[in-house]
């Protein structure tokens, strides 16, 4: 009886375990933006890939500029094959190979340099991918803000076909304007579905980002809200366009390709080759016979640059130079451009959307409490309360619009300063 009790407690305790690890695992994963974006820094896949090309910068920093192994040569010979008379030599050397240019200097600047530009990279790569999750979790927040929207204003639908429904068979309403409501339902269903599709894709790439699994659920805390004044957003100075990502991306590369003009001019002379060496030889000398000559010496070898002067790779590497340079000015101008197009963008958005709730959406409220006091006091009909109802979501609709237009300018204007945070005052 004891063992029973005990196995009793036992599957009971093995069932309550069962019961909150089930739990925990089907809670949803709560984010604000910014958990969002902590959480795709730490654990987004193709970012973490990246931060790996830094470590490789430094191993390759760490292998530029060195000289070349020094070589050993052992050289040996004798007469046995042939008149065997006991002649025989051999050599002992070390051959070391020297710099006469600058190039494993430039090597190691160049690789540098690429440490710096690894770094550029994966802030660059932060930059985007912070960009990345700001707006789909904005355009995630705002589907669901108008999918809770299209559910009140089905419900309203139904309860006014409803209503209209019951006028058709007392004869006060006609089935023509009973079937316009059913199609209007019709056409918020469609509209809904519509925005859960887009949702579903929205929160699927949202999932990706952040490193969570396909079959996590997700739930957003991220909310709307309009600044008290306009945002003051700072022009882009020239200092700040050189500690932009992309930029100074663009700039590294530039320098590195000055560099390796200069390597490859530097190349045209190769290596000089010094050789240390003992050399011992036993040889029939007539008539004292065989002797013994030892020899110490030191050779050099001098390459000279006379067939290959590497002309076309100096074409090349100044056509990448002029590439670069190119491509630096190109990324100046549209950053410069994407910074002031956003700004301005978002300051009119800013003002659209505060004139817009100043002027018509607290109208239309100030217009939905009379309309219910007016219905209350028998002046309205039904059917004029619902219409008004309805336009009042109508209105928050195009006022959510406009606020999730005016925080995608104000994140996209951020990415493009790559600047933390705006002003606002």
């Amino acid at each position: 009886m004891v063992n029973f009790l005990k196995l009793k407690r036992a599957g009971a305790f093995v069932l309550i375990a069962q019961s909150m690890l089930t739990s925990l695992v089907a809670a949803p994963l709560s984010l604000s933006k910014e958990q969002a974006v902590a959480r795709a820094l730490q654990q987004n896949p193709a970012l973490n890939a990246a931060r790996t090309t830094i470590d490789r910068a430094l191993g390759n920093r760490q292998q530029a500029g060195r000289w070349a192994n020094p070589e050993l040569s052992i050289d040996y010979a004798t007469d046995q094959t042939f008149n065997d008379e006991g002649e025989y030599g051999y050599s002992i050397g070390f051959v070391q190979r020297f710099p006469v240019t600058n190039r494993l200097r430039l090597q190691k600047s160049i690789a540098q340099d690429e440490i710096e530009l690894a770094a550029a990279e994966v802030a660059n790569q932060v930059r985007l991918l912070t960009l990345e999750v700001e707006t789909t979790v904005a355009a995630a927040t705002a589907l669901e803000a108008q999918i809770e929207l299209r559910d009140e204003r089905l419900q309203l639908n139904r309860k006014f076909a409803a209503f209209m429904e019951s006028r058709v068979r007392t004869g006060e309403v006609s089935s023509v304007e009973t079937n316009q409501v059913q199609i209007e339902l019709y056409a918020v269903e469609q509209e809904k579905q519509e925005l859960s599709n887009t949702l579903s894709s929205k929160l699927a790439k949202l999932k990706q980002l952040i490193g969570a699994d396909v079959d996590a659920e997700l739930s957003l805390t991220h909310q709307f809200e309009l600044p008290a004044a306009p945002p003051q957003l700072a022009s882009l100075t020239q200092e700040s366009l050189m500690q932009h990502p992309e930029y100074r991306m663009k700039a590294l590369l530039s320098r590195i390709s000055d560099k390796r003009v200069s390597v490859v001019k530097a190349e045209r002379w190769a290596d000089i080759a010094v050789r240390v060496f003992f050399d011992e030889e036993r040889s029939v000398d007539d008539p004292g016979g065989l002797g013994t000559d030892r020899f110490f010496g030191v050779g050099v070898s001098i390459p000279l640059p006379f067939l290959d002067r590497k002309d076309g790779a100096i074409l090349a590497s100044r056509a990448e130079q002029r590439q670069f340079k190119y491509e630096l000015d190109r990324v100046g101008l549209e950053v410069r451009s994407e910074a002031h197009t956003q700004a301005t963008l978002a300051v009119s958005l800013y003002q659209q959307a505060r004139d817009y709730d100043q002027r018509l959406t607290q109208l239309v409220e100030k217009n939905l409490a009379e309309m219910k006091s007016a219905y209350g006091a028998g002046q309205i009909n039904l059917v004029e309360l619902f219409r008004s109802q309805e336009q009042g979501l109508r209105v928050q609709s195009a006022q959510l619009t406009k606020l999730h237009n005016f925080e995608q300018a104000m994140i996209r204007w951020k990415a493009a300063t790559a600047k933390a945070q705006p002003v606002l005052q």
